[in-house]
């Protein structure tokens, strides 16, 4: 049984604070900066979502649904654009026409972080664990490394806030099913969690990977259910199906889709052409190889390599394909160059879009956002030593809270590295940036480990007198645990 809440006024003056500190330490709330990717939003928006064709459009149509409700007449005018690359770090300004979209991201940001800290914290036992824990998240979403963010007109901003969702949705689905008998209750979370998840899977394309990951973590906590709890947990079949579908169905409108030529583009470039045996691989599955083909570096929006017809019609028929066998071929050389890019994917926090004065974002926050943020790699040891730990507690303690946080926290820690693999082999240019919706999980996870564990820690009680311990009794650790039958 949970224990009073006595820290709520903490937690609410905690809450207040950072609500507080999120809109008044960003500037103008309708200032923002475009990229080179923005205004193909706002291009995808106008179609019909019941139409296949919503799905198969330049971008995925989470973001663009929201700009068809959000700017109905889809009128703007992208007037302020960074280019990273080029060194371009412009103020922030308002652009016509992007006012409500990006006053939303603000608003659904603070809501997202705020919602999932309080669901987080309900499931701690003990007031330090929840007031700890309050202090670690909202310091997280506070800081530059995460607040910039919804000043940028890309997808970070929303990615971020519906996947805070997902897994507190994720975490609801999980302490449901071994805490409560209501089915209605059990139903809706999962319902909730299919919306959240499907939301954010359509922010980015490598967003749908995970649903495989999560569908097989679900598989795994059916069968605990059954052999364990001899309980028929049908519902999580169910989500894991739907979650298999939703994979299935954004693959196949990806495919059809011209969303992945540019990075497969660019990783030919990047990573096949300047290295003869690997286009020998290519060659022989049909690839049209000329010196001036080869010749061609730099991205795919820059480079003309669109001017090689011959090529270019390899690349829609079978292009990806071949790419897939490539890195199927020879997974070692895969592995290592996920492994030796780690130190690349964590030296970087902060945005490179704009710089910003002290009235657009608080740089005093940035030194603390470092902590919060590491910039290395060892987060990711960090991360399966805790994980580790919490799946050494529930093995001693058979509870079933400890089960659903382990599960939890191994969705966000596999399920985070496995993101961040992906996005990496996707797409060799812009690294940091590309790779981040898998290494912004990994930062989060320790700190919600590290919060579960010393409410864990807390459960320990103290050891019985000497003089108790001589007599032979001693106190047992009373404990939830899982039921068996």
């Amino acid at each position: 049984m949970r224990t009073a809440a006595k820290s709520w006024g903490v937690l609410l003056l905690l809450t207040v604070a950072f609500i507080i500190g999120r809109l008044a330490s960003y500037g103008d709330l309708t200032d923002s900066v475009a990229a080179n990717d923005t205004s193909s939003y706002f291009e995808c928006a106008p179609g019909k979502i019941a139409d296949i064709a919503y799905f198969e459009c330049s971008r995925p149509p989470t973001i663009p649904l929201l700009i068809r409700f959000l700017n109905p007449e889809n009128d703007y005018q992208i007037s302020l654009m960074s280019e990273p690359f080029f060194r371009t770090e412009p103020r922030l300004a308002t652009q016509k026409g992007t006012e409500n979209l990006v006053i939303f991201q603000t608003l659904f940001s603070i809501f997202s972080w705020v919602l999932f800290t309080l669901l987080l914290i309900s499931y701690l036992r003990h007031e330090i664990a929840k007031i700890t824990l309050a202090i670690l998240l909202y310091g997280f979403a506070f800081v530059p490394q995460i607040g910039d963010w919804d000043s940028i007109l890309l997808s970070e901003s929303l990615s971020f806030s519906f996947f805070v969702l997902m897994l507190a949705a994720f975490l609801v689905l999980m302490m449901n099913y071994f805490h409560q008998k209501n089915f209605f209750i059990r139903a809706l979370s999962a319902l909730l969690f299919l919306v959240m998840f499907t939301l954010w899977l359509f922010t980015r394309d490598t967003n749908s990977y995970l649903a495989v990951f999560i569908a097989i973590l679900l598989i795994i906590v059916f069968l605990v259910g059954l052999i364990r709890l001899h309980r028929f947990y049908g519902i999580l079949l169910i989500v894991s199906l739907c979650l298999s579908g939703l994979f299935a169905f954004q693959q196949i409108t990806f495919r059809n889709s011209p969303r992945w030529v540019v990075p497969l583009l660019n990783n030919l470039t990047g990573t096949v052409f300047p290295y003869p045996e690997r286009v020998v691989f290519f060659e022989e599955r049909g690839m049209p190889v000329t010196p001036e083909l080869l010749a061609t570096t730099g991205s795919a929006e820059y480079n003309q390599i669109g001017d090689h017809p011959q090529f270019m019609a390899w690349v829609h028929k079978s292009g990806m394909r071949t790419y897939m066998a490539f890195l199927l071929d020879r997974p070692f050389w895969t592995l290592t160059q996920v492994t030796g890019n780690l130190d690349a994917f964590f030296e970087e926090n902060i945005q490179p879009f704009f710089y910003g004065s002290r009235e657009d974002k608080p740089h005093w926050a940035e030194p603390i956002g470092n902590l919060l943020h590491p910039l290395s790699a060892s987060v990711i040891l960090i991360d399966l030593l805790l994980l580790l730990t919490l799946l050494f507690i529930w093995v001693r303690r058979l509870d079933g809270i400890a089960f659903s946080w382990l599960i939890f926290c191994t969705g966000l820690v596999i399920g985070g590295i496995m993101l961040m693999s992906i996005m990496f082999l996707g797409e060799v240019r812009s690294i940091w940036r590309h790779v981040l919706g898998g290494v912004m999980p990994l930062r989060l996870a320790v700190w919600i480990m590290l919060a579960v564990l010393l409410d864990t820690a807390l459960e320990i009680p103290a050891p019985p007198p000497i003089i108790t311990r001589l007599g032979g009794s001693q106190t047992q650790l009373s404990s939830g645990k899982m039921e068996t039958h």
